[in-house]
């Protein structure tokens, strides 16, 4: 197998690239990103370098997908590539559509030129809306969607295009619906998830305003790697897409870990909620995963080896010895 990661210098793509490599099945790897992944991670996949290659390209131009499928013969295809839309933060709206919406169209459409006919792509599960149109339950793929922002529209309409696509061209299309993901490096609006365990990592201070009681269901980049590493060397799946993520966690939760690694970690919180109580805005916090255990045999691991995963990584960039668990 010869698998394309697109969107390979984030935090989703380069995890998935080095589960990938460590896979004795797959014969290369190539990430294309506009920008090289970073040179700590560049450690982490020493042992199979020969097998991984980075390629500067950009979503937006099919003509950059196309001539990396051609040139390192793809036969299956990963699409990470995204621009993630919320919390504030302040988008430039047509560079979101570039990339969210005709990137994920290129991917595709590149697939099916070259013949790939594997492709796992990234939903979200954004695509939901907020936990009170679900009650007090878990939010399941069956469950009727209900975007209610630019980007969960994006990522519906990415999930109605591979329908079109696998129905048409009798191509096989994955899509992954992670909630709130995190790890070493992660960027988002909701980037404190990402950043508290790292600063702590390496000795700086972590507060927020916030009370850091608000729930979410998170799920770690090497989780969501390991998933797709096995849905990308199945020819096909039972379903069409899967919710990955772990149960309702909080910062507090989050802190409380960090602290078990890192004992005297500075943490602080404020006095501010985090999140609505009856759960009107934001997303869920309790995401089901029964279908990705059914199928797969998948599951997300506990919070505390993810941590662990996250904290090392962020000291392996500041050149420190990692913590053993």
């Amino acid at each position: 197998m010869k698998v394309l990661v697109l969107g390979g210098s984030g935090l989703f793509g380069r995890k998935t690239a080095a589960a990938l490599l460590k896979d004795s099945d797959i014969a290369t790897v190539v990430s294309m990103d506009l920008m090289p992944p970073p040179e700590w991670f560049m450690k982490t996949i020493s042992e199979n370098t020969d097998k991984f290659h980075y390629v500067r390209g950009d979503v937006s131009q099919i003509e950059d997908i196309l001539n990396v499928m051609k040139l390192h013969s793809i036969d299956r295809v990963i699409n990470w590539a995204f621009i993630m839309i919320g919390g504030g933060a302040i988008v430039d709206p047509r560079l979101a559509t570039k990339v969210n919406v005709l990137g994920m169209s290129n991917s595709f459409e590149a697939a099916k030129i070259m013949g790939a006919n594997r492709v796992i792509y990234a939903s979200s599960e954004t695509v939901y809306g907020p936990q009170a149109m679900y009650g007090d339950r878990e939010v399941t793929e069956d469950d009727q969607t209900n975007p209610t922002h630019s980007y969960a529209v994006c990522k519906k309409y990415a999930e109605i295009m591979a329908a079109d696509y696998s129905q048409q061209f009798g191509m096989n299309f994955t899509g992954l619906r992670p909630t709130i993901g995190y790890g070493h490096g992660g960027r988002s609006p909701a980037q404190f998830w990402s950043d508290l365990p790292s600063n702590c990592a390496v000795g700086k201070p972590f507060s927020m305003e916030a009370d850091g009681k608000g729930l979410m269901s998170l799920v770690s980049a090497d989780d969501l790697a390991e998933f797709t590493r096995l849905l990308i060397k199945a020819p096909s799946s039972p379903h069409p897409v899967y919710n990955i993520g772990g149960p309702a966690t909080s910062a507090l939760d989050v802190a409380e870990v960090v602290k078990k690694y890192i004992p005297d970690a500075d943490i602080t919180f404020g006095d501010r909620s985090m999140m609505d109580p009856e759960g009107k805005t934001g997303l869920p916090w309790k995401v089901s995963m029964k279908r990705a255990i059914d199928d797969f045999g998948f599951s997300c691991m506990p919070l505390e080896k993810a941590v662990l995963i996250h904290i090392n990584d962020a000291r392996l960039e500041a050149g420190l010895e990692p913590i053993k668990g």
